[in-house]
């Protein structure tokens, strides 16, 4: 009877019901930024067979059975994602990112590594971490790393100046490793390098700085910067060689990026730079200008020079940082290498005590005696430390090595060398002493002062750019530049087998099917504009792709649909009503 009508209206209304739910969210979302809308496809339901289908008979007597079919209804086979292209808006914001073309950037769930999805919404922003995020706090993920080396050079003005460092493995590295992406320009802490950087063995931030300042020369006078070979020709000492001293698991001593290297020797073979630590020590090296010139002397040539305040205050700084094991080292080196060390100062006083006291010695010591241990010689160093308990006789004060870094070669320049005398109104070793108070305590203390004056005088970051291909570039003040990182776009083969997750996030990777990475990452990034990716454009976003023509145009019809599948159900019902009518 009625009964399949019945049932084709009801289907009609419950596919016609979900028709206008599709409808109404794409309308809703017009002017959600990159909402891609949906259509809902229909299809028949079951067919009941009446009459059976048959060919004709071979005989050729006949013809074939037509079949008889009735249909039960209608059903949604699908509501399928329309991912085309939506329009383009300008909107000046610098971490506005739309993707012109095919692609999704990919976002991870901090708190989970594995929960990655996929977006079109590029309104992102820079969280109080520094880290490029969705709305909803999604980190955007591309290639970071990048940072900038400089060669830092400081004048004898105390200017500052930064000369970019190309070579890709100590100076200017490009981004190489996938990640969170972060837009943070943190100055106070850039890092100090002066070694060989291998990608992904050391973690760096935006600027490293390298420079080589502090040296010595052949005659074992710390000079500044370049500087000749041990053995007297000119040249550079050879910057890879082994470094000077260590900690007890053979990490090399720095100051800032300083490293002292030596020969088996005693020579010196590598001195690396220290990087911007004496602008700290500006004052203490202006303020011993100032004592000398208000000497009796002046500042006459040849008497004290800038130069050797200078390197005065270098090797006393050096030996704050690292006068034990200084000590410790020279003393190996001169037991080890008799031949090469000459009788110090100190040395001979303490040959000069022993042979003239008074009845004189047997055997007079010499400074063979010292250095080998003979009885003669420990009698001496005996006696020396009995008359003199706060000053006692080592190897490496008794000896000069051609490392002359002691702490005091301010206090010898200045004042035990008699070269500078001062009228009665000055108190030239009280004014020395205090300034040698000014000096860090020790390398903790030096590294906080680096941090500051890296704070201080680092290039500020003026601005940043992203290009079509995603690249992050920033733009310092000092009219330099580097790469930052890149955000990278992933593709599906199955766009329409996502699953929308809400906040313009899309899921279910397995089942669209990343488009595999020609470089080979796992997750499927790869370059914006390549591969037939579309470009990245900063400063805008992508609108709705809803046609609100074409939505409106659809409603019409879905809501005749309805209602014709409504007036199915009232024939039906008159049908079924005359039908018990025929009992009466």
């Amino acid at each position: 009877m009625a009964f399949g009508a019945l049932s084709s209206g009801i289907s009609a209304l419950n596919s016609f019901s979900k028709g206008m739910e599709v409808i109404g969210n794409n309308i809703a979302n017009v002017n959600t930024v990159s909402f891609k809308s949906s259509r809902i496809k229909y299809s028949e339901t079951f067919n009941q067979v009446l009459k059976q289908s048959a060919p004709s008979p071979s005989s050729g007597d006949r013809s074939n059975v037509q079949a008889s079919q009735v249909g039960l209804g209608v059903q949604v086979e699908g509501i399928v994602g329309q991912f085309h292209q939506g329009g383009l808006s300008s909107t000046n914001q610098l971490t506005d990112l739309a993707i012109s073309g095919e692609g999704f950037f990919l976002v991870q769930d901090p708190k989970n590594e594995t929960s990655q999805f996929a977006t079109r919404g590029g309104d992102f922003r820079i969280d109080d971490r520094g880290f490029l995020v969705t709305s909803g706090g999604m980190r955007v993920q591309g290639l970071t790393g990048g940072s900038l080396g400089f060669e830092v050079d400081i004048g004898e003005d105390g200017n500052w100046s930064f000369v970019p460092n190309e070579d890709t493995q100590t100076g200017t590295i490009s981004p190489a490793n996938y990640g969170d992406i972060r837009l943070d320009y943190d100055k106070g802490s850039a890092e100090v390098v002066n070694a060989q950087h291998l990608n992904g063995t050391l973690n760096r931030n935006s600027v490293m700085y390298t420079n080589d300042l502090l040296g010595e020369d052949a005659s074992g006078n710390v000079v500044w910067g370049s500087m000749p070979t041990p053995n007297g020709t000119t040249g550079v000492f050879d910057m890879s060689a082994v470094n000077y001293g260590g900690d007890a698991v053979g990490t090399p001593h720095r100051v800032g990026a300083f490293t002292f290297g030596l020969n088996s020797d005693g020579d010196a073979t590598s001195i690396e730079g220290v990087t911007g630590w004496h602008a700290f020590m500006e004052d203490a090296v202006t303020n011993l200008k100032t004592l000398r010139n208000v000497s009796n002397e002046g500042n006459l040539t040849g008497v004290v020079t800038d130069a050797e305040i200078e390197q005065a205050v270098s090797s006393d700084f050096f030996y704050k940082m690292f006068g034990a094991d200084l000590s410790a080292q020279n003393e190996t080196l001169i037991q080890n290498n008799p031949t090469l060390y000459g009788i110090s100062t100190k040395g001979q006083e303490v040959l000069d005590a022993y042979n003239n006291t008074t009845p004189a010695p047997a055997t007079l010591a010499t400074a063979a005696d010292l250095r080998n241990g003979t009885a003669v010689g420990q009698a001496a160093i005996s006696a020396w430390d009995t008359a003199n308990p706060s000053s006692p006789a080592t190897l490496s004060n008794m000896f000069d090595g051609p490392i002359k870094i002691d702490g005091q070669a301010v206090q010898r320049l200045m004042i035990d060398n008699g070269d500078l005398t001062w009228d009665a109104t000055i108190k030239e070793q009280d004014t020395v002493s205090a300034i040698m108070e000014t000096f860090p305590a020790g390398l903790t203390e030096a590294q906080t002062l680096m941090s500051s004056v890296r704070a201080e005088k680092t290039p500020e970051l003026s601005r940043f750019s992203i290009d079509d291909q995603g690249s992050i570039v920033y733009f310092l003040n000092n009219g330099d530049s580097f790469k930052r990182g890149q955000i990278q776009l992933v593709d599906f083969n199955d766009k329409t087998a996502l699953i929308r997750e809400g906040q313009n996030l899309y899921s279910s990777f397995g089942a669209a099917g990343v488009k595999e990475a020609q470089n080979g990452n796992p997750d499927g990034l790869q370059v914006a504009g390549t591969n037939g990716l579309g470009v990245i454009k900063q400063g805008a976003l992508e609108l709705s792709n809803v046609d609100l023509t074409n939505e409106f145009a659809n409603m019409i019809t879905t809501q005749r649909g309805f209602q014709a599948g409504s007036r199915i159900i009232t024939v039906s019902d008159d049908i079924l009503q005359e039908v018990v009518n025929l009992k009466r």
